[in-house]
């Protein structure tokens, strides 16, 4: 925006945003706007716009773009101006009516607390605000005192570690006259400001401004629990009571009180009674709050549970008896709530390995596992099956995780028995069904040699009715899946069990849940199932006919692949051609009829070609020889003449769909798992590949063309005569990689492209270095890592990184190679010319933009630079340093000190391991954030 628009003319456009039908002009108003917004203008428009106050909607865009430059932009301010933005915010909240929007009041609020945060300056900003606000506008005020807190530790503010700490050092200072002040405002009976009071309080509890020692006397901690007890309190101050409890209990996790302790676990736990009285009244909200209080309790003192003595356990284990009453709540969200709490339960005894100490806890597990399998019961009158990404499914799934995690404190034997006499029991579908749900979760932990449940549980399975309910069928159909490993040690309920199985395929409903246990029942019984090749290959050609889903059929594949697998040479080479025959036919088919006026590929359907490329790559990834076949090293792969007959086939693949990203990144996808199949022995496709991989690049840019590329040198590099192709290869890809990369707003664009650029130049440094760094494009290839590095895009950041180190490493590795001496020369001149740069990109983009993921990858680069050369390293990072603390001096909000960065220094400099360096960059770039 080159100029500032007029007031009338943003008002115009607000109007247009929320009030216009035309959907074009609402979106052209939004786009004008957030124009504005990133303009330097905003500042004085939405000042003059909160002086008119002539709408609600222009009001709030107002506040709310008041609020994001001051969160985001507020460098752009000379510090001159920081005082008059002050006295004008301050001059919009004293200025709020009682029937103020309360969007609008958050948004001032928040623009005022994110303020206070960003002028050091401004060290009377609390005894400010309590003497200007205090009389006659205590809503903005408590508004103001209760996000203070919560924006100290906020990602959206570039506070810095020291800023943050000085905050938090004043606020815990301030902390006796402010919950003084919140006292006197719930004294004055104002049941409008209740809520916020205990939220506010709540807040600075949590960061821990407010001594533990004052809790107990404190009127307004008192006024929470008395919330909570009472079934007269209004909803949202139920629940802000409950938030204030669970603020109290995570403290007290982290900090040691022992009074407080009792008197917290005492209160908590004759919220009970409070709890069923809310359960009889069928109020979810209330019951809802009491869970998450209870099992906040369970998790602040889980520690002290476990870590005592079983013949003296700790006074708060009561709790988790309370956490089942909850867990016995008719709803399934009750439950949910507290999984994190047996999770952590569960990794403590799993940690701690003591028969003694899981003991303890075996009935609680046991009663939890039967209240889950309660919750897990579908209504009676669901017709069909559940639907994936629905709620109640994805409840179940969580179920099924937090079982599996479990199980081991009671046992699976244990889980299966108590499931079996429920199936025994049980007299509706339903039940049934749920039973065997839970009896899947933990068949995998069955022992195989089980005799005396497992059996009969099989049996009654395999012997269900097809007339009864459709959803037991499909339980039962996973859990004889997931009896793969005991079905293989009793081999005489085999052929019952595929016959079962072979039924669920032909039900359009079961058809991927059999096809799945079929690929299990294959995949861990192949010896015995060998004998059923050809009846599973008819399987395969009819696989179309099956109403399977992609994932299922992909999978049924590979079961037969394993099985496959063990055939000896012969009968593995006619094997794999038949199934590969299988697909490649359609997928000829597909292409043969492709046309100009040929309908949009339909998604998974039989005109779909990645349909039966995916079947492909699950034949040539899962196949292994293994009987015999490949035992001299020499003989021909038994797939290779099966890849090299579908290699037309393919390429056809790539050049009809080149401008299908879909389907070309599936088509190299399968050429890669051909590839990697036979290794060296499809040298036959390399220079046909490369040659129409580097044509099809430069046409379409898409990057897994890279990718695919950087295969062929994993697989080609040892073979020296391969390796100036693979070269002439990497030096044709660069021009349309720089054309992409280069564009404005290239790298973040095409994050896919430097991925799969840099793991191709990281492949050449693994297997052919010398080659490599003899190139005359190296130093290009250098410059263009160097501007990627600071690139927030994970994989390919890492790519990146992962470039530098092997750059790096190859200079000190392979010292017995004969081409140490000029290859560590090499790389010790590269270091030399690019270094300085390298240091300093990455210290500047940790410090500005990367998130933490990245900083185990710049301390692994940053340490082979030290191995190269620590003098230097300490010379380039000080001068970083420098260049750093002259922004610091010009935006001083961080105020990191000259000291810190000496230690810095110290520290990356002195290191003497990788995650030393990664440590001290994370501690660095706290003082910046």
């Amino acid at each position: 925006m080159e100029s500032a628009p007029s007031v009338e003319a943003v008002v115009t456009a607000v109007s247009s945003l929320y009030h216009d039908p035309d959907p074009k002009v609402k979106e052209a108003a939004s786009k004008w706007l957030n124009q504005l917004q990133k303009s330097v203008y905003a500042w004085t428009i939405s000042d003059q716009l909160l002086q008119r106050k002539l709408d609600v909607e222009t009001c709030y865009f107002a506040a709310q773009t008041m609020r994001s430059k001051i969160q985001y932009s507020f460098t752009e301010l000379p510090p001159s101006s920081h005082t008059s933005l002050r006295s004008s915010l301050l001059a919009h909240l004293t200025s709020l009516a009682p029937n103020t929007s309360q969007v609008i009041v958050t948004q001032l609020c928040l623009a005022m607390a994110d303020l206070i945060l960003l002028m050091p300056e401004w060290n009377t900003a609390l005894s400010e605000l309590m003497s200007g606000l205090s009389t006659n506008h205590t809503h903005p005020l408590l508004e103001v005192l209760l996000l203070l807190p919560e924006e100290v530790d906020s990602r959206h503010l570039r506070l810095g570690a020291n800023r943050r700490q000085q905050v938090k050092e004043m606020l815990t200072a301030s902390s006796p006259h402010i919950t003084q002040f919140l006292a006197s405002v719930l004294a004055a009976g104002q049941e409008q400001l209740k809520v916020t009071t205990v939220k506010c309080y709540s807040s600075w509890l949590t960061l821990g401004a407010i001594s533990l020692d004052t809790v107990l006397a404190s009127p307004v901690m008192g006024c929470a629990v008395g919330s909570l007890s009472s079934p007269q309190s209004p909803p949202a101050l139920h629940e802000a009571a409950s938030d204030c409890m669970i603020s109290l209990l995570s403290r007290i996790e982290r900090e040691d009180c022992g009074e407080l302790e009792r008197s917290t676990v005492s209160t908590v736990q004759q919220l009970a009674t409070s709890y069923q009285n809310a359960v009889a009244e069928e109020d979810m909200e209330r019951c809802l709050n009491y869970c998450r209080v209870f099992t906040e309790l369970g998790e602040s003192f889980l520690i002290k549970i476990v870590s005592s003595p079983p013949a003296q356990p700790h006074f708060s284990l009561p709790i988790l008896d309370t956490v089942l009453l909850c867990c016995q709540h008719p709803d399934y969200e009750m439950p949910d709530v507290t999984f994190n709490l047996w999770y952590r339960l569960s990794e403590e005894l799993y940690t701690r390995n003591d028969d003694t100490l899981v003991a303890v806890f075996k009935p609680q597990v046991e009663r939890l596992i039967g209240s889950l399998c309660r919750h897990c019961q579908m209504e009676p009158d669901t017709v069909g099956i559940l639907e994936d990404g629905e709620d109640f499914t994805e409840f179940r799934v969580r179920v099924c995780e937090l079982i599996k995690d479990c199980v081991f404190i009671v046992g699976s034997s244990t889980v299966f028995r108590q499931m079996y006499h429920l199936l025994q029991q049980s007299s509706q579908w339903e039940q049934t069904e749920a039973a065997l749900y839970i009896m899947a979760a933990v068949a995998r932990n069955i022992l195989p040699e089980e005799d005396s449940v497992v059996p009969a549980v099989l049996q009654q399975v395999l012997s269900l009715p097809t007339t009864i309910h459709t959803a037991v069928r499909l339980t039962a159909t996973k859990l004889v899946g997931e009896l793969c490993e005991w079905i293989e040690k009793h081999p005489d309920s085999l052929q019952a069990t595929l016959n079962y199985l072979l039924q669920g395929l032909q039900d359009p409903v079961l058809a991927s849940e059999a096809a799945t246990a079929l690929q299990n029942i294959c995949s861990q019984c192949r010896s015995n199932m060998a004998e059923h090749f050809t009846g599973l290959l008819q399987i395969l050609e009819q696989i179309d006919q099956f109403s399977l889903k992609p994932e299922a059929a992909n999978g049924l594949i590979k079961g037969v692949v394993m099985i496959i697998s063990i055939m000896n040479q012969d009968q593995l080479k006619g094997a794999v051609e038949k199934v590969c025959v299988l697909q490649v036919n359609p997928l000829n088919s597909i292409m043969s009829t492709l046309s100009a006026n040929t309908p949009k590929i339909v998604k998974h359907s039989v005109t779909d070609p990645v349909l039966y490329l995916d079947r492909l790559s699950a034949v040539f990834r899962h196949v292994q020889p293994s009987n015999g076949c490949l035992a001299d090293g020499v003989s021909p792969h038994p797939c290779r003449g099966t890849v090299e007959s579908i290699w037309p086939v393919l390429s056809r693949c790539l050049e009809l769909y080149q401008g299908d990203v879909r389907v070309t990144e599936r088509t190299c996808r399968t050429i890669r798992f051909a590839i990697r199949c036979i290794g060296v022995q499809s040298s036959n496709l390399l220079q046909p590949l490369v040659t129409q991989l580097v044509a099809l690049y430069e046409a379409k840019g898409h990057s897994c063309y890279l990718y695919l590329g950087s295969i062929l040198v994993d697989e080609y590099a040892s073979e020296s005569g391969c390796i100036p192709g693979l070269l002439s290869m990497l030096q044709a890809f660069i021009s349309p990689t720089y054309g992409l990369l280069a564009a404005a707003g290239g790298l973040t664009a095409h994050p896919d492209t430097v991925d799969d650029f840099f793991r191709l130049n990281a492949r050449f440094l693994q297997r052919a270095p010398m080659p490599y760094l003899q190139t005359e494009f190296i130093k290009s290839i250098l410059e263009c890592a160097l501007l990627s590095s600071a690139l927030e895009h994970r994989d390919a950041n890492a790519s990146v990184m992962k470039f530098f180190y092997d750059l790096l490493h190859a200079g000190r590795t392979r010292e017995d190679n004969p081409d140490f001496e000029a290859r560590s020369h090499l790389i010790k001149t590269l270091h030399s010319e690019y270094g300085g740069k390298l240091v300093d990109s990455l210290v500047r983009a940790a410090v500005t933009t990367l998130p933490s993921y990245t900083y185990h990858d710049i301390g692994d680069v940053i340490h082979e630079c030290l191995q190269h050369d620590r003098v230097s390293v300490c010379s380039w990072l000080e001068n970083s340093l420098k260049t750093l603390q002259s922004s610091n001096n010009s935006h001083p909000t961080a105020g990191v000190t000259t000291k810190q960065l000496v230690e810095f220094h110290r520290a990356v400099t002195s290191a003497e391991s990788a995650p030393d360096v990664s440590q001290a960059i994370r501690e660095f770039v706290r003082l910046w954030r």
